[in-house]
């Protein structure tokens, strides 16, 4: 579970956040006006994050390829082949993010 600190009191224990964060592995939601607006990750949950983020992308390129190809073979125009790119990663971001699994 995260730790939410306001930025008044980041600003006053910074080094103490770091180390909290470094240490247990766990980020910390920083807040302001009651309103969160950043997070602070441990760099491996970053490092994490962007692998994440470049796997997800290689995924949406091969998408748009394979929309492409069925375009080409249905002799579908490049608007129906984009809606169908589309409804393919709504369908996987759905399952993705399933209340089920």
């Amino acid at each position: 579970m995260s730790k939410t600190i306001t930025s008044t009191e980041l600003q006053k224990n910074i080094r103490e956040a770091i180390d909290w964060t470094r240490t247990r592995r766990e980020p910390i939601v920083i807040e302001t006006y009651g309103k969160p607006m950043a997070a602070i990750l441990s760099y491996d949950e970053y490092e994490a994050y962007w692998q994440y983020k470049q796997a997800r992308a290689a995924r949406f390129a091969h998408l748009r390829q394979l929309a492409a190809v069925n375009a080409a073979v249905n002799e579908l125009t490049e608007a129906e082949a984009i809606a169908l790119a589309d409804a393919v990663r709504q369908e996987l971001f759905d399952e993705q993010h399933s209340p089920n699994e």
